[in-house]
């Protein structure tokens, strides 16, 4: 695997995955590649990107210049560059089967047509694999332990939703 870090003052979640798909759309990156988010605090706190592609070959020649179009700086050898290669911590936002993935699903096409491995709703349930999962067109599985895992949460009608949603507004905003 090869891996590079982008950092450069994204601040919420939302920025980075417009700015991982972003790249991914540019660079473009090979099949097997994911591109995960980290919170970070050193040295600014905020969100860092990584690229992790298959393979120990070097990454695209044209990554520094779409880094530099989107006021980003490659990173190397940072702890949390080194979660992601090893797939112990990040979330992943473009992993395979990320880019087809319909608004609706069963648990095993999920597995069989994505990266993820295994989906657990909050508190540790583990769901059938025949149960339904609504994408809201927002998946975004976390490597844990070297699996992509999804957490879920139930929805009506005894299917399930991803914990994380696309658009989260604070609860209490403006007080």
């Amino acid at each position: 695997m090869t891996a590079a870090g982008l950092t450069g003052g994204i601040t919420t979640l939302q920025r980075a995955d417009h700015l991982l798909r972003r790249l991914a759309e540019r660079l473009p990156l090979p099949a097997g590649a994911f591109a995960t988010t980290h919170l970070v605090r050193d040295p600014d706190p905020g969100v860092a990107l990584a690229l992790v592609l298959p393979g120990a070959g070097p990454l695209p020649g044209t990554l520094a210049g779409a880094a530099a179009g989107e006021g980003l700086a490659v990173v190397t050898g940072a702890p949390w560059l080194a979660d992601a290669e090893r797939r112990a911590a990040g979330r992943a936002v473009v992993f395979p089967g990320s880019e087809a993935l319909p608004d609706s699903l069963t648990l095993a096409d999920l597995y069989a047509t994505t990266a993820v491995e295994r989906a657990e709703v909050l508190g540790g349930t583990v769901p059938d694999p025949g149960a339904y999962l609504d994408t809201c067109g927002h998946v975004r599985p976390q490597w844990e332990r070297g699996e992509l895992l999804l957490r879920l949460m139930p929805s009506r009608g005894g299917r399930y939703v991803p914990f994380e949603i696309p658009d989260p507004h604070p609860c209490c905003g403006g007080h």
